[in-house]
């Protein structure tokens, strides 16, 4: 069985180019949904491989000039 590599959010900021705060931000947005860790009383975000590639792939879109909407949209196209 394979294990899955859940990455931090600073992995995951440095790994796309984004501040920490777009991050949240898209997260906020529903684009993704980490799963939560809880380690004593704190609770941390990790992020799976399939919500880095969805990020990626919205980070493309914005890069090109659609809007969060539009980037969501594309990114996605079975939602409609």
């Amino acid at each position: 069985m394979a294990e899955v590599r859940l990455l931090t959010s600073k992995e995951v900021i440095c790994k796309l180019d984004i501040s920490l705060r777009q991050l949240y931000y898209w997260e906020l947005k529903g684009i993704v949904k980490p799963k939560s860790i809880l380690m004593g009383s704190r609770e941390f975000k990790r992020y799976s491989t399939q919500d880095v590639k969805t990020l990626k792939q919205i980070k493309y879109y914005l890069d090109e000039g659609y809007t969060l909407a539009r980037a969501i949209q594309k990114s996605n196209p079975n939602t409609n």
